[in-house]
């Protein structure tokens, strides 16, 4: 049986230097090593295809997609180009490595749906997600205003800071400040000129020991869990922390506590396939108003970002209120509590609406 071939998503809106940097990874690409490349432009006539295949790759795989976006999980396309790609190869080899460059107009978080389908998940294993962004774009409402802009970002495990040299000092400690506000933290936020940054990071992985909280996002409130809740019915850093992993089944699930300086938290992680009924989330998140009922007197901050049988979505709790809004974020299922209490609550409460908000597979 082959193993599976390690695929990872070089995103970013247009002309942020995807294809740059595509060219950077394959140049530093192991020499024994032959990897595959799946371009995809908006236009009917493809340049970036043209330019990797005919920059010195003669043993990289090159398969181009042009005339739309592949991001669509009913994408005949991309399921063709997948296909193909894990059928034959070089000499008949199987690549050791697939990149696959969406359109920087697509929502490339179908495209990690399609990568985790069960008939496409028997070759393929999704790794690490490299967003670029350029950071002088915080200043353009034409970006931030873009609603694929911030779903890029929002997908990202590791987000690229790419441009350096052309953006001034202030811009790109704004891009940090930004980045270190967003909720699940990233696994990496590096620096980059000309699309160059460590290639190690194609393979980064998830770190449980990373929690806390990463800030407040915007909060969309009332209206959005509340159609949320229709369609599916018809933060701290601590000096104390503590970790679990559950045998929990059908996923295991990492639980995390922490507390400083009066402050408390709790927070769960799941695997992408986990999945969560949005009704009792919406449910769940709507209880929180009273939270004595759930032994979580003091609470000031809840949020989640939950793989359910609709959709992914992020679920926000603060001020008394409940939110929720469809979310690209797909590297997992995770929910945060934080408290101000002289001692920690007993979560089991808490953990157990939780659980029972997780639909049995």
């Amino acid at each position: 049986m082959h193993e599976k071939i390690p695929v990872n998503l070089i995103t970013g809106f247009l002309g942020v230097g995807k294809t740059t940097a595509l060219l950077r990874l394959l140049a530093d690409k192991p020499a024994d090593e032959y990897w595959a490349v799946i371009v995809n432009e908006f236009g009917e006539i493809g340049i970036d295809g043209a330019t990797l295949s005919g920059d010195g790759n003669a043993d990289v795989q090159i398969a181009e997609v042009a005339g739309g976006c592949i991001c669509c999980t009913t994408s005949p396309m991309l399921r063709v180009a997948l296909g193909k790609i894990a059928r034959t190869g070089k000499g008949g080899a199987r690549p050791d490595r697939l990149l696959i460059e969406p359109s920087g107009l697509g929502h490339p978080a179908g495209i990690v749906d399609l990568l985790r389908d069960p008939m496409v998940a028997s070759g393929y294993a999704v790794r690490a997600v490299i967003t670029l962004l350029d950071p002088r774009h915080l200043d353009d409402d034409r970006y931030t205003g873009h609603q694929t802009w911030r779903d890029q970002i929002e997908l990202a495990d590791v987000l690229v800071l790419n441009k350096g040299d052309l953006a001034d000092a202030d811009q790109i400690d704004r891009a940090h400040a930004m980045a270190g506000t967003l909720f699940p933290p990233k696994l990496a936020v590096v620096d980059a000129l000309k699309g160059a940054f460590d290639p190690a990071l194609l393979d980064l992985a998830l770190d449980t020991t990373r929690w806390g909280d990463a800030g407040a996002a915007s909060l969309h409130a009332g209206n959005g869990l509340q159609a949320l809740r229709r369609r599916a019915a018809a933060e701290v850093a601590g000096e104390e922390a503590a970790e679990e992993v559950v045998a929990d089944q059908p996923a295991a699930m990492v639980r995390k506590t922490q507390s400083s300086l009066g402050s408390h938290s709790c927070g769960w992680i799941f695997p992408p396939e986990a999945m969560f009924h949005s009704a009792r989330l919406a449910a769940l998140f709507e209880q929180l108003s009273s939270p004595d009922a759930l032994g979580l007197a003091g609470l000031v901050r809840a949020k989640g970002v939950f793989h359910t049988e609709r959709d992914w979505f992020r679920l926000d709790w603060v001020d008394g209120m409940a939110g929720a809004a469809l979310s690209a974020y797909r590297r997992d299922t995770r929910m945060e509590v934080i408290v101000d209490a002289t001692t920690p609550p007993d979560w089991a409460a808490l953990e157990a609406a939780l659980l029972a908000a997780r639909i049995s597979v």
